[in-house]
């Protein structure tokens, strides 16, 4: 009984962060950083300048002493940006999201080569949920010079678990992800044995109730 109603404490408070909308690489100067293949962090201030299928193809970052550097998309293990504090203000991006991320992870859309996705989870936790380009329907746009936020129909997600098994997750295919992603956690399962195409729209929170429910199954 306890865990069913943690399950239910837990789907309920984090039903709001879990399934962020894709905010999307930002284009204009901002805090942030960048990891290389080669595991270096460079910091300052990070600039998207260029994009292939919505992945970040070309990044500038200004260094503190005003140098730019700039580097290939494809070369990057890591982006991070920090969100400018005026794009709250369309209430499409919840207040404890600071960061827009970008990580290399196999993508099953392309024969799982490697891309630079969007990730939507906080991080941590054994499954990770990303931005699906080819999954998502655009439906409005919030511009802000060179800053735009878009709204979108979320149909699927580009899944990693244990950092290497990529899947895409789609809502008609709910009972069949549910199995493969949360059928190795007992305590999940008990309190939640099965997933309807109902269920899509609390996905995001259930894979946060997971990651922090069965860490160590």
């Amino acid at each position: 009984m306890k865990v069913l109603v943690l399950l239910g404490v837990l789907l309920s408070s984090v039903a709001a962060r879990a399934q962020y909308n894709p905010v999307g690489a930002i284009t204009m100067w901002t805090d942030g950083y960048v990891v290389t293949m080669q595991n270096d962090t460079v910091s300052g201030q990070v600039r998207v300048g260029s994009f292939i299928n919505d992945s970040p193809a070309g990044v500038v970052i200004r260094l503190p002493d005003d140098k730019k550097v700039k580097l290939k998309g494809d070369d990057l293990r890591l982006i991070a940006q920090r969100i400018p504090g005026f794009a709250y203000s369309t209430g499409s991006i919840p207040r404890e999201r600071e960061w827009v991320i970008f990580e290399r992870v196999p993508n099953p859309r392309r024969n799982g080569k490697p891309m630079l996705l969007e990730r939507l989870t906080p991080d941590g936790g054994r499954i990770a949920l990303y931005f699906d380009v080819s999954g998502w329907k655009k439906t409005t746009e919030y511009s802000f010079g060179n800053f735009s936020i878009s709204k979108r129909q979320d149909l699927s997600y580009i899944v990693l678990k244990n950092g290497s098994e990529s899947l895409i997750a789609k809502r008609g295919d709910l009972e069949t992800v549910h199995e493969r992603l949360f059928g190795d956690c007992p305590s999940f399962i008990r309190n939640y044995p099965v997933a309807k195409r109902r269920d899509w729209e609390v996905f995001g929170a259930m894979v946060d109730t997971y990651n922090q429910l069965c860490q160590q199954q």
